[in-house]
């Protein structure tokens, strides 16, 4: 068994305040109504089955009605209520919305114990529980289920937390007291307690939370048990959970129920096998569309800056772009597309930095605003949306966003801790694109290069899945969305037939037609999975939905059917409820009326929001017995306040990717566990008990301190230290001295300090994580043109930008594969380029990329790159003169002939030039110019060990950790990209080297 706990988030306070989920505050100091809310998830393949258990209580003198408005995932299928009162169980049945609304209603006014989920929209619910008595508890279990998402080799499970106040048009949005919650005056502590089982039915690899400090448990190479380190997390932001195998990425996957001599439900995905390369990426037009409204301020408009530069980065030589800022105004940085290029990109960071969140949130407008700039038919247009979609009126936008939309392709980020994922993921659905979603402690550019693979090549477009020796019908989508990069095709479905079975997938690339055949077996009879066929009955909701708003006039006979669906499988819909009423009871005076008070239960703003910009003066909407009106919330522009810099100090970890606390430790019997859970009687299992691994004793964890100082001593024993002192920052371990990290997860807010750059010392390690910071490092400052250099020289330039890509294809990124491919693929066509008019040393190195990039991929394209290179090379060996050209000829002779390009006899002079090269090397002691890079990589290739020691230290000692420039080689008075770009070359070309010095 092992245990890690891991997030994102450094915050590791535990909270000792007991307000719980829901809470509200009253003025005469008493706690109502909803007082925690526990999550139970079972994960088993792509299917996920998920409990909601919220537990009311009653601490005033007269009876209540807790009226809670909540979200849930906008593709979850809600199919049961049940209420808990003691040792009663109340089950909810499924009926018509008026139906429902009327039993509830009846129930409540004769004094009984009755409780109503209604569907306000595909992501917000309302849970209403009446007569609640004095002293009262009472549990209330929903349930639902869902898919997990699956991208890119990556899994992930969301579950919504809150709801971020929205910009509502009243003309539009005739209900948007439903949609928009009363919102807390004050931060109350509320608790929500998640409790996950995770069989992912394949080897599992990392296991992580961008949001949430999480206790793993592993109770196989499949299985994890999973919850919150923390007691009271506050739900005010969305839970996310990602994991990936730790074998091969998701081919293809079918699962099918079926009960015998009934027609079969099955899911399929399937990950086509197309093999995307350089030559088919196409011109684009991106217009980046940010939104500036009063929601997006502090954090989210930082975070939103950030990526819109990121995503500036990604485009290429020859593409055109556009910036437009809205809020309930449109502002554009030029009326119609301009080039990408160092001039524009410039202008457009500058741009950036000048805008400040204010305003409405008028997405519509936005939208419109885009699709007016003038077209050009030689660019696929892509529309980019940066928001939280903080808008009440989801369906009016949409339906008018599809409208105008024709060929544009649409792709959202969404920013902040709980965006409104109804809306952008119904955006890039009619605009074939797909959505992401950025928290505030995610990694910015790892998000955005996943983008940037997509959108950079040609997608898998007029899509169709026909099926040979079966009978299969209803499958959704009915239309299947275009497939971007690294993304799978997933639909579900009806099949009456069995036996054996081929789906054949047809498709248009940017190279012509595509056709896959994908062998399938249909069983007979498969009961396993029952939720499949509850899931494709949400789906054909989901269908008849969308299918209402573009057939206005079968609206009646499409509700009827949808009716007659949800009412078949139990689900919730816009037209059916879940109404659960107490049975009759003889005890006469029980069912009198008694007066009722109706409490809204409000909403906690997300992490960060100014909440004061959304209570007002409003604290609180009471409805007294005979329901009068509610009192309505007065809404304002939101901006989110600054956060304190954080760090982590924590104990020395392994090698590990993401930032992981106490990674893989065998708990002690000493070590507190999280507790059970407050309402069931058989929890997840306790840890077994063990030994510590790190030391023999506990381990404590508590807030740290923002980084002043990396000198810490070590600290006393726990049992010598106050609570208020254990609150402030520590982190010990019994039996020593600590190790601490520095991780300088700093924020940028104006009440932090700057950013502290953290020059490496001579004799540390050079890790593959400290590589990868100096690939993003150069990412982030790529040139236009895909350039590496800030020389004027083309040979010059390419000689930095060639040794950088073999640092990156050293490392396993290529054009084709790997983390990087929009921009391999960009400095690639920067040396395609020159490679005509290149001599000497840059002659050699882009010939030495050209063959690796061939060794990798082994198809003709790269063949015939790498053959011409070879070629050109030949021909002008006669003009290599110095000891350095001859030897980076030499290294792409040799790399030439182990590839079977070429034979040694054809150029016999190899090894003598490489041999007199290595005897050319001279000890460096300082870095003055950039020809002393090089000469460090002539005492690699030496073999002598003081001089390769001495040329890693030299480069290590000017590495920086920390700070805008963090992953850079920064030497004084020369140019960083270049000094960079050529630095971890060197580093990167003996990998044995660097991994020898790590052991």
């Amino acid at each position: 068994m092992r245990i890690a706990y891991t997030n994102q988030d450094t915050d590791m306070s535990f909270y000792k305040r007991r307000y719980t989920e829901g809470t509200m505050i009253t003025s005469w100091g008493d706690t109502l109504p909803l007082r925690y809310t526990e999550v139970r998830a079972n994960i088993t393949g792509m299917l996920a089955d998920i409990k909601v258990i919220q537990k009311f209580e009653n601490n005033l003198n007269k009876n209540i009605e807790a009226v809670y408005v909540f979200p849930l995932p906008c593709d979850s299928a809600v199919n049961s209520l049940e209420i808990k009162i003691g040792e009663r169980i109340i089950k909810g049945v499924i009926k018509e919305r008026e139906e429902a609304r009327r039993n509830y209603e009846e129930a409540r006014d004769e004094g009984k114990k009755a409780g109503l989920l209604e569907q306000e929209r595909e992501n917000i619910f309302t849970m209403s529980v009446a007569n609640i008595e004095h002293g009262q508890e009472i549990l209330v279990t929903l349930t639902y289920y869902e898919t997990v998402k699956y991208e890119d080799g990556e899994y992930e499970f969301v579950f919504p937390m809150t709801i971020t106040p929205k910009y509502i048009d009243k003309t539009q949005v005739k209900d948007s007291e439903k949609i928009s919650p009363p919102v807390e005056k004050r931060l109350a502590g509320r608790e929500v307690n998640l409790f996950i089982n995770l069989d992912a039915r394949f080897p599992l690899g990392e296991v992580k939370s961008p949001t949430h400090l999480l206790y793993i448990e592993e109770k196989g190479e499949n299985i994890r048990h999973i919850q919150f380190a923390k007691e009271g997390e506050l739900p005010n932001k969305d839970f996310i959970l990602k994991y990936s195998s730790s074998g091969e990425q998701l081919e293809t996957s079918i699962t099918c129920y079926r009960k015998e001599f009934k027609p079969g439900t099955f899911m399929l995905h399937v990950t086509p096998k197309i093999d995307y390369g350089p030559d088919e990426m196409v011109k684009r037009e991106i217009i980046f569309v940010l939104d500036r409204s009063g929601s997006m301020g502090g954090r989210p408009m930082e975070q939103a800056g950030k990526a819109l530069k990121a995503c500036l980065r990604t485009m290429r030589a020859g593409d055109i772009f556009s910036i437009i800022a809205f809020d309930d105004r449109v502002e554009h940085l030029e009326s119609q597309s301009i080039e990408f290029n160092d001039t524009n990109l410039l202008r457009a960071d500058r741009y950036i930095d000048s805008i400040r969140a204010r305003g409405g949130t008028d997405i519509l407008s936005a939208m419109e605003g885009a699709l007016k700039i003038p077209a050009n038919k030689l660019y696929v247009r892509q529309i980019v949306f940066l928001t939280d979609g903080a808008v009440g009126n989801e369906e009016f936008v949409l339906q008018e966003i599809k409208k105008s939309l024709g060929k544009s392709r649409v792709f959202t980020f969404g920013i902040g801790p709980a965006v409104n994922r109804l809306l952008l993921d119904g955006m890039v659905e009619m605009g074939r694109g797909t959505a992401r979603y950025i928290t505030f402690n995610e990694n910015i550019e790892e998000a955005i290069q996943k983008f940037s693979n997509q959108t950079s090549f040609p997608i898998l477009t007029d899509i169709s899945l026909e099926w040979k020796d079966a009978s299969v019908a209803d499958m959704y989508p009915v239309k299947i969305p275009d497939l971007y990069f690294g993304h799978v095709l997933y639909t579900v479905g009806r099949f009456h037939s069995s036996g054996k079975a081929t789906a054949i997938l047809k498709a248009m690339t940017g190279g012509g037609e595509f056709r896959q055949e994908i062998e399938i077996d249909l069983p007979d009879e498969s009961t396993e999975y029952p939720l499949i066929e509850t899931i494709w009955a949400r789906k054909r909701i989901d269908s008849l939905l969308k299918k209402m708003g573009e057939k206005p006039k079968e609206k009646h006979e499409i509700r009827d059917e949808i009716i007659g669906i949800a009412m078949r499988y139990s689900l919730m819909s816009p037209y059916t409820s879940l109404v659960a009423v107490e049975e009759g009871d003889d005890d006469e005076e029980q069912k009198e009326k008694k007066e009722i008070m109706r409490v809204d239960v409000p909403s906690m703003v997300p992490e960060g929001l100014n909440r004061d910009a959304f209570a007002g003066p409003a604290q609180r909407t009471v409805l007294s017995a005979d329901h009068g009106s509610t009192m309505k919330l007065s809404h304002s522009p939101a901006r989110y306040t600054p956060r304190p810099m954080s760090a982590i100090i924590n104990i020395k970890r392994d090698d590990s990717s993401g930032p992981v606390l106490m990674r893989r430790a065998i708990m002690s019997e000493e070590c507190p566990s999280p507790g059970p859970s407050a309402f069931q009687k058989d929890p997840l299992p306790a840890p077994s008990a063990g030994k510590e691994v790190f030391t023999g004793g506990a381990i404590y964890s508590r807030t740290p301190r923002p980084f002043t100082d990396p000198a810490f001593s070590t600290l006393p024993p726990a049992d010598k230290m106050d609570e208020a002192e254990n609150e402030k920052g520590i982190v010990w371990e019994e039996s020593g001295p600590l190790s601490f990290e520095c991780e300088e997860d700093f924020d940028e807010s104006p009440v932090s300090p700057e950013p502290q750059v953290c020059e490496m010392k001579s004799g540390e390690k050079i890790t593959p994580e400290m590589i990868d910071l100096t690939f993003k490092y150069l990412v982030r400052n790529q040139n236009a043109d895909g350039s590496w250099s800030k020389e004027v020289l083309e040979e010059k330039k390419v000689i930095s930008t060639s040794m950088a890509l073999l640092a990156f294809i050293k490392e396993g990124h290529t054009s084709k594969a790997g983390n990087y491919i929009p921009q391999v693929s960009k400095a690639v066509y920067f040396i395609q380029s020159h490679i005509d008019n290149l001599s000497g040393m840059a002659l050699a190195l882009s010939t030495m990329v050209f063959i690796e990039i061939f060794k990798h991929s082994d198809k003709k394209k790269e063949r015939k790159d790498a053959e011409k290179a070879i070629a050109i090379l030949k021909d002008n060996l006669y003009k290599f003169k110095n000891p350095t050209e001859k030897t980076f000829a030499s290294l792409s002779v040799k790399s030439a002939v182990t590839s079977g390009l070429m034979s040694e006899e054809e150029l016999p002079e190899t090894d003598k030039w490489l041999s007199e090269g290595k005897d050319s090397a001279k000890m460096i002691s300082n870095i003055a110019k950039m020809d002393d890079i090089i000469a460090l990589f002539l005492c690699i290739i030496s073999g002598k060990e003081d001089f390769i020691n001495s040329s890693v230290d030299l480069l290590i000692n000017h590495y920086v950790r920390g700070g805008p420039q963090e992953g850079s080689i920064n030497i004084f008075e020369l140019n960083p990209v270049d000094t960079t770009a050529q630095g971890i070359f060197v580093l990167c070309q003996n990998r044995n080297l660097y991994e020898n010095r790590n052991a």
